[in-house]
């Protein structure tokens, strides 16, 4: 083979199927060979894992990075905050503050102020539908390479009934794409926070009680049966309830095409720890019990929940501190990008509640393959995308908020000392990390267009 661009050596290979040792080579943007340090081709730099693991690059799923007006989180300093915390592709999932990816002439932007400004690549989501207007560019977006639609069911940019839903469904479903669900019934969730308002309610868990358990496990039962009667793919974003888990499994069970997806925070936090950690923990939908903790970890590990994501929202410590004289005026979201990989290696891996080979399959594979990136991301094979995260199991660190890359000043896990550390990360075989310093430039991320889902998880769940 002739000389090459990039050759990684001394380390080994996690993927979903096991840990080998070998090493990588990459040209032109892509893998071009997998092989024992002493067959890899010459290569203009190479790179010494010191025995550190190389893992499929890290996708992140669900962010919120987009703000038109930059008074938040921009493609520039979320994707930057990607690449610090070792992902290196984005979905950029719409949002209230955001310019709804409803219409072609709304994607054309997002997708080009992305491509001015994004550090890692990025893939985008359709939505949020919220009335039948909505539905009239479904078909032009998804030939786009939208990657599903968002629709939220409870909220301010809820949908706007379930006929509505049934039709969006239907035409999702045509197409092949994925409906992913914000699953919050609105009709309840407003009954709890009017009741709690109107007693004079505005303490830190209320704003837990204004969405109890119940909001969503109707809302999850209800996604499940349309899907049922639509014949669609759906995707339950961030998924917090035992209860919740449990539809999820008896759904995959049953041959319904669902999958399911969590974040640190409810891996994490309870609704206890309000008391310490205050508004920087309030987000959307609340944190739970220990009890949905627990069943959240079970979930991840037996296959019932698909992938981990952030959900990552950011704002400043200023803008959420209010919370704690009045939480209904508090944002909701809370920063992850930079704490996904360090979080789920410590606490996951290394705490051996997942194994490695699972880590890859939540962070990567599985995402890359629910949402038609697959297999020009979410794998290291000849061929795909030279997209690298690699890792050091062993890299002991404290999390600190004065370090992020992103608008927000704050993280809820300041202080936490963490056990595994993302130390390079790879775009299309460009280093855009390397030890913590930011390496990549603004603009050089691309859209990646969804293309064929692959959807094997029905029924892919463990005893």
């Amino acid at each position: 083979m002739q000389l090459v661009d990039l050759v990684l050596k001394n380390g080994k290979i996690a993927t979903s199927s096991g840990i080998f040792e070998a090493g990588i080579a990459i040209d032109g943007e892509k893998i071009v060979a997998i092989a024992k340090d002493d067959a890899l081709p010459k290569a203009d730099l190479t790179i010494d894992m010191k025995h550190n693991v190389a893992l499929p690059g890290i996708i992140d799923s669900h962010v919120h990075v987009c703000t038109p007006e930059g008074i938040r989180e921009t493609f520039e300093t979320g994707t930057k905050a990607a690449a610090a915390g070792g992902v290196t592709t984005i979905i950029e999932m719409p949002s209230l503050w955001s310019r709804l990816t409803t219409t072609m002439k709304n994607l054309q932007w997002k997708k080009q102020t992305g491509e001015k400004q994004a550090f890692v690549d990025f893939a985008l989501y359709g939505g949020e539908i919220q009335d039948e207007k909505d539905l009239n560019e479904i078909e032009d977006l998804i030939k786009a390479g939208v990657v599903g639609f968002k629709i939220t069911m409870g909220g301010r940019t809820a949908i706007k009934d379930d006929a509505t839903l049934m039709k969006a469904l239907q035409k999702i479903s045509k197409m092949d794409s994925t409906a992913s669900f914000h699953a919050e019934n609105n009709s309840l969730l407003k009954y709890f926070k009017t009741k709690l308002m109107d007693e004079g309610r505005n303490d830190l868990e209320a704003h837990a009680d204004s969405r109890p358990p119940l909001i969503e496990v109707e809302a999850i039962s209800r996604a499940i049966l349309y899907s049922k009667i639509s014949d669609s793919k759906i995707h339950i974003c961030h998924l917090t309830t035992k209860e919740g888990v449990k539809l999820v499994e008896r759904a995959k069970r049953k041959g319904i095409k669902i999958t399911s997806e969590t974040c640190p925070h409810f891996l994490f936090f309870t609704r206890e720890d309000y008391s310490q950690y205050g508004p920087s923990i309030i987000t959307n939908p609340p944190l739970r019990s220990k009890h949905d903790v627990e069943a959240l970890w079970n979930g991840l590990a037996k296959g019932t929940v698909d992938i981990i994501v952030t959900d990552h929202c950011a704002y400043s410590k200023k803008e959420k501190e209010i919370g704690w004289t009045d939480v209904w005026k508090t944002p909701v979201g809370i920063p992850g990008l930079e704490t996904l990989v360090c979080l789920l290696l410590s606490e996951g891996v290394n705490k051996k509640r997942i194994t490695l080979e699972r880590f890859v399959q939540i962070s990567s594979e599985t995402p890359a393959k629910i949402f038609g990136l697959y297999p020009k991301k979410g794998t290291i094979r000849v061929g795909s995308d030279a997209d690298i995260t690699i890792i050091d199991l062993k890299k002991e660190n404290v999390i600190s908020g004065d370090k992020l890359q992103c608008v927000a000043d704050y993280t809820p896990f300041e202080g936490w000392k963490v056990r595994g550390w993302p130390i390079l990360s790879l775009v299309r075989g460009k280093i855009v990390m390397e030890n913590g310093e930011i390496k990549g430039r603004s603009g050089f991320g691309k859209f990646i267009p969804s293309r064929q889902p692959i959807f094997p998880f029905a029924n892919n769940v463990s005893n």
